[in-house]
């Protein structure tokens, strides 16, 4: 195996451990210990990264970002290669009982997603892929649609975070633009639709690495393109993806 797919399951290997241990204790730790805005933060999210940085901390040594612990280890000066964690994206989905809940395992090269697996585990769907090996769904290759136009297309979505009338204006404006928009609640579910040709596009703002780029890495490998704009690895993104045939969201 080449290095990257070494990596590849090692991201594999600690997702599975980690979507595991959330489906068996999802009654237990939907526990709510803080709410931001609408944004909740319940014990399943620190339970799950613990066993996913004990994992791939033990096995590799690269700096890591995650959405509860924040950096790990910083990234030093000309380090190329940074691990992006989200333990459990969308944990009011996993609270409330939606299905559409999953975590979210990334490696990004100078701050381009090269590698990600997104395990949906209540759907029992593990998306895995890297940049240059394609990807897959449960061990099937998977690939972007074949649709270029957006009012024969789906586009997956969220409201932003940090609203304001200019990005609701262009809320508003893609919403009448796709024949269909899905607002799921999971960014790295979304995404990972993208990448299965179940969707063709995805745009979000206000979101952050450790949401997306596992998802993004997915698109790429699936033969989609995507389009990652903000300031550093730890500040809100733009984010878009999409099967490089409908035109990317604005």
């Amino acid at each position: 195996m080449t290095e990257l797919s070494d990596l590849l399951a090692l991201a594999e290997a600690a997702a599975a451990e980690a979507g595991a241990a959330l489906l068996a204790n999802r009654a237990g730790w939907s526990v709510i210990e803080a709410e931001e805005g609408r944004e909740v933060k319940i014990e399943a999210d620190k339970h799950a990264e613990r066993l996913i940085l004990d994992a791939i901390s033990g096995a590799s040594p690269y700096p890591i970002i995650s959405e509860e612990a924040g950096w790990v280890r910083a990234q030093k000066a000309g380090e190329r290669f940074v691990w992006a964690i989200d333990p459990l994206d969308g944990s009011v989905n996993y609270l409330r009982g939606y299905p559409h809940c999953a975590v979210s395992i990334a490696l990004l090269d100078q701050g381009e997603p090269v590698l990600g697996v997104v395990d949906c585990f209540v759907l029992a769907e593990r998306f895995c892929g890297a940049v240059g090996q394609g990807a897959r769904l449960n061990g099937r290759t998977i690939s972007v649609s074949r649709i270029s136009e957006p009012g024969q297309g789906i586009l997956q979505t969220g409201v932003p975070s940090r609203a304001s009338s200019e990005s609701m204006k262009l809320f508003e404006e893609r919403l009448s633009t796709w024949r269909k928009v899905r607002m799921i609640g999971s960014a790295a579910t979304a995404l990972a639709y993208v990448a299965a040709g179940r969707a063709e596009a995805y745009r979000e703002s206000g979101s952050m690495i450790w949401d997306v780029a596992a998802g993004c890495a997915l698109v790429k490998a699936a033969g989609g393109v995507i389009r990652i704009e903000g300031e550093a690895l730890d500040k809100p993104l733009e984010v878009a993806a999409g099967n490089g045939l409908a035109a990317l969201p604005d």
